[in-house]
């Protein structure tokens, strides 16, 4: 059966209904209606812990601090709706604040790091995406902290504003992917930033509806290769990501080298469907950034009932996805490529739906094969995804996050833009870029480099709550996002973190547009390698293709200097 949403996802959803979005999801201003009367008998039950003294001596006053801890604490756990971390660990949770909020700053100013260290995201990004999440302004005065060479933090780049723009463009952004394929539904993209695959196991079900409700009427979600469940509720558009093992669309079959591997369902893929008109696009994964050229591996603690009755699998039972598609397998690179152009074919002719795939790039020939075989059949995938190298939400084994992979996000969508526009058939495939692209500086750099769309995880994860503990794999993430233990997900109040998913996708696509037209451009995908100015992890200006992996010139400040004295 189709995924059921919970009871909260389906009274968040009914307000969406009856009231629209934007008038129902939750201001930054509100507060539940018994979190002031229960703080303020709180303060009343402590204070009255003097005269009490006088009435019933020590024991008067010490029940009395009793009480008004047990209201406090129940205060913390299950009435306020803004903290993750003290909804799931009470009163001790606040010290996590008061170090960050008092303590931190001091801290690191005499004795440690500075806000632009940290990994894997710098916390000058974690507080954009926290400030765009909870509705602020993204505001900072006295200067940058940040060294205009330092490539971490400054994604290689600076943005090139217009001082004398002439008349500013009115900005506008949009498209469809699948749109000159004929039998096929054309899948709008609204947004310049999109919520990338995350899958129902990986994250629990509050996880995945908040994500649900947040990104409707504004982005798509990928489901990751977990499945249509959870991701879909609230009717926005969705991406269903088809991995490996064909989770709720698959079936377990022997191969004819006698292995065992799961293989598309096609029946059970149309009728999943039919059922839901909010999937716009079938996603095929060929690998990912965090483990390329490896499958996935759900331990069967997280295999409850509702992810196995949405993954089509036994319960309680480990899943594992295989390295490589069963139908993609062939003898050579170039009969696997040829399978592709027709799996996808298939699933476009059964699903009347454009088809992508997503990739984290290895062997440059490879992407050759792909090219050529697009171009010469016509066929092949409508999108792709291209995932940087260097991991994501996935758990992966050290070996492979740390080292496997051809490189970053944007070099990669360099890197297939010019083969794809060297090849004349660059119009007809969506690029979308994911990985470590989490502000809209970043994304301007992935726009100028030939991105069509972004896509993000992690920002989406931070601004449900996640603080960066790298627990995503053990099943103890302490904000309760990457768990299914019942009392770490009471931390998320779906409501309240919806709204925090509204606003940082709708915050970002602000920003984004803003960006643009400070670049003198109405469209984002219109920014060129001109409006950016690229720094080489050399510390210095790229100037040959084999320093610069983004394929630009730029002279070398000594350089420059040269030429205009022998000019």
């Amino acid at each position: 059966m189709a995924y059921q949403p919970s009871n909260v996802g389906k009274k968040v959803l009914n307000k969406y209904l009856s009231k629209g979005k934007l008038n129902a999801l939750t201001p930054p201003s509100y507060l539940p209606p018994l979190q002031k009367p229960v703080e303020y008998l709180t303060y009343i039950v402590a204070l009255l812990s003097i005269p009490a003294y006088q009435w019933w001596g020590g024991w008067g006053t010490t029940w009395c601090l009793v009480l008004a801890a047990i209201l406090f604490g129940i205060n913390d756990v299950f009435i306020q709706d803004d903290h993750t971390i003290t909804r799931i660990y009470g009163p001790f949770g606040r010290l996590r604040y008061l170090f960050e909020n008092v303590f931190r700053d001091k801290y690191l100013q005499y004795f440690n790091e500075t806000n632009t260290d940290g990994r894997p995201i710098p916390k000058i990004v974690r507080d954009y995406i926290y400030q765009k999440a909870k509705g602020y302004k993204s505001m900072s005065s006295f200067g940058t902290e940040l060294d205009i060479y330092d490539s971490e933090n400054t994604t290689y780049a600076r943005i090139l504003h217009r001082n004398f723009p002439g008349t500013p463009p009115e900005t506008s952004y949009g498209f469809e992917i699948g749109e000159k394929r004929s039998g096929v539904k054309p899948f709008k993209v609204i947004s310049t930033i999109n919520v990338s695959a995350m899958s129902y196991g990986a994250l629990n079900y509050k996880a995945c509806e908040t994500v649900s409700l947040g990104a409707k009427e504004i982005a798509f979600v990928n489901t990751g290769e977990g499945g249509f469940g959870p991701h879909g509720i609230a009717g926005n558009d969705c991406v269903w990501q088809l991995g490996t093992g064909k989770f709720g669309a698959g079936k377990d079959a022997t191969l004819s080298n006698g292995d065992t591997s799961r293989v598309l369902d096609e029946q059970l893929l149309v009728d999943t469907i039919k059922k839901h008109d909010n999937i716009k696009m079938i996603e095929l994964k060929i690998s990912q950034g965090a483990k390329p050229s490896l499958g996935g591996h759900l331990p069967g603690s997280k295999v409850t009932e509702p992810i196995a009755d949405v993954r089509k699998v036994p319960v309680g039972k480990t899943v594992i996805s295989p390295p490589q598609q069963a139908e993609l397998i062939a003898a050579t690179p170039k009969e696997s490529v040829a399978k592709l152009m027709d799996f996808c074919k298939k699933i476009r002719e059964l699903t009347e739906l454009p088809v992508g795939i997503k990739l984290c790039v290895g062997q440059l020939a490879e992407m050759d094969l792909l090219v050529e075989a697009m171009k010469v059949t016509g066929e092949g995938p409508d999108a792709i995804q291209v995932d940087g190298s260097d991991g994501g939400t996935g758990a992966a084994p050290n070996l492979y996050l740390n080292y496997v992979g051809y490189g970053g996000a944007i070099e990669t969508i360099a890197l297939l833009d010019k083969k794809f526009k060297n090849a004349g058939i660059r119009d007809k495939v969506i690029l979308n870029a994911s990985g470590r692209l989490f502000t809209p500086a970043h994304a301007a750099l992935a726009f100028a480099y030939g991105a069509d769309t972004i896509e993000t995880a992690r920002a989406i994860m931070l601004s449900i709550g996640c603080i960066q503990a790298l627990k995503c794999h053990t099943n103890e993430c302490p904000t309760g996002i990457t768990t299914n233990n019942a009392w770490r997900m009471h931390g998320i109040n779906i409501p309240e973190k919806a709204t925090r998913v509204h606003s940082y996708l709708s915050g970002f696509h602000h920003d984004m547009m803003g960006l643009t037209k400070s670049l003198g451009h109405n469209d984002p995908r219109d920014i060129t390698r001109e409006d950016v100015r690229v720094i080489t992890d050399k510390v210095h200006f790229a100037s040959f293709f084999e320093e610069d992996p983004f394929g630009v010139f730029l002279p070398t400040p000594q350089k420059m200097q040269e030429d205009a004295v022998n000019s």
